[in-house]
């Protein structure tokens, strides 16, 4: 299961989890079957004026995650995530690491 978690930093498991969900400084998606990172990309839409959060339930969408670990996302880009079948894990404190073993059951492929 490919999971992407809203992060402020590229420090790849050890990434804390940032405040904000689609103005993250950084999304890094991790495959829990694989137990690898795939990717860590900069959140190039994190600074502009509106529509940040559907840009990035969008990308969550669009790189085929099935579950998004983050801050709450707005209710248009939460309604996005339901409709596309992405399971949201409401969480903004601890990285990636921590993230992964508080919710291994839930993250499960």
């Amino acid at each position: 299961m490919k999971v992407l978690f809203a992060v402020k930093n590229d420090a790849g498991l050890d990434s804390e989890l940032d405040e904000r969900f689609g103005r993250a400084g950084y999304f890094l998606i991790y495959d829990t079957e694989a137990g690898k990172i795939l990717s860590i990309e900069e959140n190039k839409a994190r600074n502009e004026g509106h529509g940040v959060g559907l840009k990035t339930s969008a990308y969550v969408v669009e790189k085929g995650c099935a579950a998004a670990v983050g801050a709450q996302a707005g209710p248009k880009a939460a309604d996005i995530l339901r409709q596309a079948g992405v399971k949201m894990i409401v969480e903004n404190k601890g990285t990636v690491k921590e993230m992964l073993e508080k919710h291994r059951s839930g993250l499960a492929a």
